[in-house]
């Protein structure tokens, strides 16, 4: 089995889809705990989201995101789900090649 090669268009993509949906997964949560967000299946839906947008630095080392941290952290996580993002595609694109 050959590894294709890193595509970067893929992966700043991922990156960026990802970003976008941590932010608003974050604000939907946000409003939660401030008691302003919305019953719907959309606003529920989104703060749920939230918990696997967060996974792995929130979750793995929480007792070091407060501050400036806590950004560092989502943005840690959206690259790395761009990553596997970018990984998944470019299997599937060699699997469509053979």
């Amino acid at each position: 089995m050959k590894i294709a090669r890193f595509n970067f268009k893929v992966f700043f993509a991922a990156t960026i889809i990802c970003c976008i949906l941590t932010f608003v997964t974050l604000l939907a949560a946000a409003a939660r705990d401030e008691g302003t967000g919305g019953n719907g299946l959309i606003v529920v839906t989104l703060e749920k989201l939230y918990y696997i947008f967060r996974f792995p630095t929130h979750t793995l080392f929480f007792w070091l995101m407060d501050g400036s941290m806590f950004l560092i952290g989502l943005l840690i996580n959206c690259l790395f789900y761009g990553f596997i993002i970018e990984r998944i595609f470019s299997l599937r694109k060699e699997d469509d090649a053979n």
